[in-house]
């Protein structure tokens, strides 16, 4: 975390000569020693309500909320800021409200209710654009970035957002900024290294070389942040931080032994910070590490010792980051019952991960509603109006796409069809369902049958184009509707994705595993139903499934009419258009923010945002 609360006190004045000291020492120590600060806010709380000193009163609150959500206790974090951000809105203190919805934003990140953290950072970005506050705007940059990293999606974005950051720091020189940028860049290319290892090493040893350089240089930059004491001995919690990445970096390297010794000065620095969440990234990677040094045994003590402090975090992501390192040194070791288990308890905690930030998201709609009470004496009327539009779409959005595979669903892909149908030249409507899936679950588990759907969906969704649609519409079924595509290229499309499945490395998630899928599609004749439409196209996915399934079957379309009909036959065998390479990740996660509607715009799980100006 990077705090700075200078410019807001600069720009809007101290109503107490010796406050300025006392804030600053709390800034400090809520950087550097947490538990300290917490420890020393109350009785600054108490006097600066006694002395009805707002600002300081908000300043407390906020560093407290920080320290809080840095050593895990992230309800008590959410009760400070959200105590703060009332007062903020309350005396229309803009640069304070800004700063507040950026720490929120970074608390339910913490919380893995990432649809909330950037909602708080959007409204966080527009404050600060309002004020001109370039530094405030960085921090946001950064926190932004760290959002869509513990998401597993959208890494091209968030590298862009952490290169802007890093242009605007030495600007600034804010040495705790450019630390934690430079982190989240090591990190990035750690995580495409370790992707890439075992298809293109030239490229991982490259970008595991460069995570390397990028981690020791915000190691030297945490290095350059005042102490607990305001000394220059460097912050103790930032660089362990960036020393946790130059060992996973140096991991990927194949350099074991500096990874060793990073992990060692981690391991010295930890009794001083005294923060959760960084000691369960420590033997995380420390278990990575005894894995790849081929000590099995110690790999499970150190994951075991991750997960005993994971059970005491709220955050699931947390236990889920060890549970995956747990898998891996299972499978080295060749207990596969074991590491099915493990995998078995990684699926459960990011199922509880889904089910926390639903009931999260219901909080954050209550308290935006609250502080929205809060605010309507000045803009009641426009304020209310938007959040509500805002809480309708994401209710909206919701209630029409299925939560696994992020792909629109039934009720969902009726509602596209019912405003498409009948208004596009050429609509094909397919259907298809994955192979025998059945033995799929009932052989490989069902959390492999889970990752198969993800994946199936992420291959679809990545064949399609902007305005196509691609839908899961029961367990193994899935939907799509290809607009402006003539019966033969909607047959190519269909080809295209049938032979990428089949030709997919299945064995990879499970061994043995294979994967192919049936298709079957029709043409929307002029003033057609769209029951009748699927009803055509259930009769061709029929009749792929009778001739052998693994293909595609359209209907034949009847004479005179080269484009529609019903008459049943085979479909002619296309040509195969390989796909490009798809960004999936280790969290499963669909590859279009859409969830099923292809968009031209824009892990690890990191669960504390280092950023929060």
């Amino acid at each position: 975390m990077m705090t700075d609360m200078t410019t807001a006190r600069a720009a809007q004045g101290d109503p107490v000569p010796d406050w300025p000291s006392e804030l600053a020492r709390i800034d400090r120590l809520c950087d550097a020693a947490p538990a300290l600060c917490i420890a020393a806010v109350p009785a600054l709380l108490v006097r600066a309500r006694a002395e009805h000193a707002v600002e300081p009163e908000i300043e407390l609150e906020y560093n407290a909320g920080w320290a809080h959500h840095l050593l895990g206790d992230d309800p008590q974090a959410l009760a400070a800021m959200e105590r703060a951000l009332e007062l903020s809105t309350t005396r229309g203190l803009r640069a304070w409200e800004g700063r507040l919805l950026q720490g929120l934003a970074a608390v339910y990140n913490g919380f893995g209710d990432n649809l909330t953290a950037l909602e708080f950072l959007d409204r966080s970005l527009g404050i600060r654009r309002e004020l001109g506050d370039t530094e405030g705007l960085a921090a946001a940059l950064n926190n932004l970035a760290d959002t869509y990293i513990s998401m597993g999606r959208f890494p091209d974005k968030a590298r862009d957002l952490l290169d802007e950051a890093a242009r605007l720091w030495p600007l600034l020189d804010r040495p705790d900024g450019t630390c934690a940028t430079l982190s989240g860049l090591a990190k990035l290319d750690t995580d495409e290294s370790e992707a890439l290892a075992g298809t293109d090493p030239v490229r991982a040893r490259a970008l595991a070389d460069r995570a390397a350089s990028l981690a020791a240089q915000g190691l030297e930059a945490a290095r350059g942040v005042p102490d607990a004491d305001g000394g220059d001995t460097g912050n103790p919690r930032m660089a362990a931080e960036a020393q946790v990445r130059l060992a996973r970096a140096h991991m990927a390297r194949g350099d074991l032994p500096a990874a060793v010794e990073a992990l060692a000065a981690v391991a010295a620095a930890l009794p001083r910070v005294e923060a959760r969440y960084l000691s369960i990234r420590y033997h995380a990677a420390q278990g990575r590490l005894h894995r790849l040094l081929g000590d099995h045994p110690a790999a499970v003590s150190s994951l075991t010792s991750g997960l005993l402090l994971a059970e005491e975090s709220l955050r699931p992501m947390e236990r889920a980051d060890v549970l995956r390192e747990l898998v891996l040194v299972h499978e080295d070791a060749g207990d596969l019952r074991a590491a099915l288990d493990t995998h078995r308890q990684y699926h459960e905690a990011i199922m509880l991960q889904r089910d926390q930030a639903a009931e999260r998201r219901g909080i954050v709609v209550n308290a935006q509603l609250d502080v929205e009470r809060v605010r309507q004496a000045r803009d009641q009327a426009r304020k209310r109006a938007a959040e509500l539009a805002a809480l309708n779409e994401t209710l909206q959005h919701d209630a029409a796409h299925d939560p696994l595979t992020g792909l629109l669903n039934r009720r969902g892909l009726d509602a596209i069809l019912a405003a498409r149908l009948g208004r596009e030249e050429d609509l094909a409507y397919v259907v298809a369902d994955i192979d025998h899936f059945k033995s799929v679950n009932d052989v490989h588990s069902h959390p492999v049958g889970d990752e198969v759907l993800r994946r199936v969906g992420q291959i679809m969704t990545a064949a399609v184009r902007v305005g196509d649609v691609a839908a899961r519409v029961g367990g193994e079924e899935f939907t799509l509707v290809l607009l402006d595509s003539a019966r033969e290229q909607a047959a190519a499309v269909c080809e295209r994705i049938r032979a990428t499945i089949a030709g997919y490395p299945w064995h990879e998630l499970s061994p043995g595993l294979s994967v192919t899928m049936s298709f079957g599609g029709a043409m929307a004749a002029p003033g057609e139903a769209g029951h009748t439409l699927a009803a055509r196209a259930d009769v061709a996915l029929y009749r792929a499934k009778r001739l052998g399934r693994d293909q595609v079957q359209f209907d034949v379309p009847a004479a005179g009419d080269p484009v529609r009909g019903t008459t049943a036959g085979a479909l002619p065998v296309l040509p195969v258009v390989p796909l490009p390479p798809l960004p999936i990740g280790g969290s499963g996660a669909p590859a279009t923010p859409a969830g099923g509607v292809r968009r031209t715009t824009g892990s690890a799980g990191s669960t504390t945002a280092c950023t929060s100006a």
